[in-house]
């Protein structure tokens, strides 16, 4: 009776919950970041060959963090190596290194696709 309309319609609530997630956590670093330097203490594996590293660092305040950041293809640090990170100063586990910061123009496309779909899905069981 409905067609593709309800499974489009959660994909569409999934797509938009993951990606707004991403877009909000993404504009936290780009608007209050502050850059730090971390040091690798641990590496994990990830899925297809990819490499997650433990970092710690401590952040301005005086707090130390422990936290993942990663996948990595090509790590940027080996144990017990340094790298730079940014993290929210409100959400310290909120990190990454800065070359993923990014504008947020991939995840605001996502945003808004999934939004747009998630409408018109509603819309077509609305009517149909």
């Amino acid at each position: 009776m409905f067609g593709p309309a309800i499974p489009v319609a959660v994909l569409s609530g999934f797509v938009l919950w993951g990606s707004s997630r991403i877009h909000r956590r993404g504009g936290a670093l780009r608007t209050r970041g502050i850059r730090t330097s971390a040091t690798c203490v641990n590496t994990g594996a990830g899925s297809g060959g990819s490499v997650h590293l433990m970092i710690q660092f401590t952040t301005d305040s005086g707090e130390g963090i422990r936290t993942t950041v990663g996948p990595f293809d090509f790590p940027p640090a080996r144990v017990g190596g340094a790298l730079d990170v940014v993290y929210d100063p409100q959400d310290p586990v909120n990190v990454t290194t800065p070359d993923r910061v990014g504008s947020g123009k991939v995840a605001l496309s996502f945003v808004t696709g999934s939004a747009t779909t998630l409408l018109l899905s509603f819309g077509l069981l609305v009517l149909g």
